[in-house]
């Protein structure tokens, strides 16, 4: 199944809308308002699929791993959401076996593995940094 149905699946499955709102030069945020989470995309800053996955997944992982980010969080507690946030979803859509395995067939460029799975360069740059911290890369 596609990666970005998987998504919209999940955001129903939680009751958690979606909608495009002009957002300044954010790609997405996400607000939660009684109970209720609500994710905002960007239409000036996902313009393509592999934007809209990412994005999409970055905010539905902030919400799976309750790090929306607080008023008055200081910088240690967003910079730990964002990374909990990125390992969701690199977890989801660039699996660690099927990281070392695109490597192992020759895709060793950034770009080719972003390719590859069909997210971005960014999303990619993530699942290294997470896997390595893990050791498993």
């Amino acid at each position: 199944m596609d990666e970005l149905i998987k998504l919209y699946d999940i955001a129903s499955e939680q009751d958690v809308g979606i909608y495009e709102y002009d957002l300044g030069e954010a790609a997405a945020a996400t607000v939660e308002c009684d109970g209720r989470c609500v994710i905002a995309l960007n239409p000036r800053e996902n313009r393509s699929r592999r934007e809209e996955l990412c994005h999409l997944g970055h905010e539905l992982g902030h919400i799976a791993t309750g790090t929306l980010h607080r008023p008055g969080a200081d910088e240690q507690e967003i910079l730990r959401g964002e990374y909990r946030s990125a390992v969701w979803v690199v977890t989801r859509l660039v699996p660690a076996e099927e990281l070392l395995e695109a490597v192992k067939g020759g895709c060793t460029e950034v770009w080719e593995l972003a390719e590859y799975f069909g997210v971005t360069e960014d999303c990619i740059l993530d699942a290294v940094k997470v896997y390595r911290n893990r050791g498993l890369l």
